[in-house]
């Protein structure tokens, strides 16, 4: 993508568990456009967060490249290098309490990325107090501390602090998941809103498949530190074309038959309960995957693309593509 404003080429992250060392992260070739929403969904430890981080730089890379606006950012910050990321890229976590300082009220906690910008005194004052009845919240609660808010209220301040700044990148990782059900809808809604309102691009992660068809543009699938799917959001949940993904959207829908394309390639109970371990010559969902034939344990398979326009790194593509054409 020629337009994007964040690119990854063959990224990698290790870490060593032991004498083991394990791959968080291997061989992502990602990019995201101006204004687009890129929703990044798959399992627990399936590399989600740590490809989130990487891109915030918050987290080193093994290997590979990471490009933002065109520049080639290096593996370590400098002082500079992280002021100018402010301005490009911010992040929404999940842990609203852990990313605000205890210490300081939140009128200060939303001032300080500004501090950092050179901007202080009554200007950001007035921008800290603009932004906190942007997201929703009553002049109060800018003399107050972060344990004296609600969650919700925590992660309004999230979303402020991110968007304060102006980046061109924001990064929410599973910005929803710690909230009650009847917050995240707000939230989300916030969310869309400001994205839209500044044409922000936004690397959503979430478990939530229902959230991230709401908001996403495109969504990539991650298994085990690879992506195994991607493109328009619509084609991915309407007709995956990678069994993993068949089997996230399977699960999710807790059996809904209201698409048959769903039951194509999703796993039997048996390859379901198999554990996710990993092969070190082929596809690493082969274990589990009640498709799988010699060649999936054998030659890692690559993103190709498919008749939905979506991309899968499936060697059983061709299979797939004629049941679903059959409607089988």
């Amino acid at each position: 993508m020629t337009d994007a404003f964040v690119e990854v080429r063959q990224l990698r992250c290790h870490f060593k568990n032991g004498n083991n060392l394990l791959s968080a992260v291997d061989g992502i070739n990602l990019s995201i456009a101006p204004g687009e929403v890129l929703g990044l969904v798959g399992e627990s430890g399936s590399g989600k967060s740590t490809l989130g981080r990487i891109i915030a730089g918050l987290q080193p890379r093994s290997a590979g490249q990471l490009l933002i606006d065109g520049e080639e950012m290096p593996n370590q910050y400098s002082r500079r290098q992280f002021r100018t990321m402010a301005t490009n890229v911010q992040m929404v976590f999940q842990d609203s309490y852990a990313s605000l300082n205890p210490r300081m009220t939140i009128l200060a906690s939303l001032q300080e990325p500004l501090w950092s910008l050179g901007i202080a005194g009554q200007a950001a004052k007035d921008k800290a107090a603009y932004w906190l009845d942007r997201v929703g919240l009553p002049p109060s609660a800018g003399e107050r501390y972060p344990h004296e808010l609600s969650g919700g209220q925590r992660q309004r301040i999230g979303i402020a602090r991110a968007f304060i700044a102006e980046p061109k990148l924001v990064i929410c990782d599973e910005p929803v998941s710690a909230l009650d059900v009847s917050v995240q809808a707000q939230i989300i809604n916030l969310l869309q809103e400001l994205q839209r309102e500044h044409n922000t691009a936004m690397l959503f992660i979430a478990h939530d498949l229902a959230v991230v068809r709401f908001l996403a543009t495109r969504t990539a699938v991650m298994y085990l530190g690879e992506i195994v799917e991607i493109g328009p959001t619509d084609r991915v949940f309407e007709s995956p074309r990678h069994p993993y993904t068949a089997r996230l959207l399977a699960a999710h829908l807790d059996g809904n038959p209201r698409d048959r394309v769903l039951r194509v390639a999703a796993p039997t109970k048996t390859a379901v309960n198999r554990a996710p371990l990993a092969t070190d010559s082929g596809c690493r969902f082969a274990p589990r995957c009640h498709i799988a034939e010699p060649a999936c344990f054998n030659t890692p398979p690559w993103l190709q693309p498919s008749r939905v326009d979506t991309e899968a790194a499936c060697h059983r593509i061709v299979y797939i593509e004629i049941l679903k054409a059959r409607g089988s």
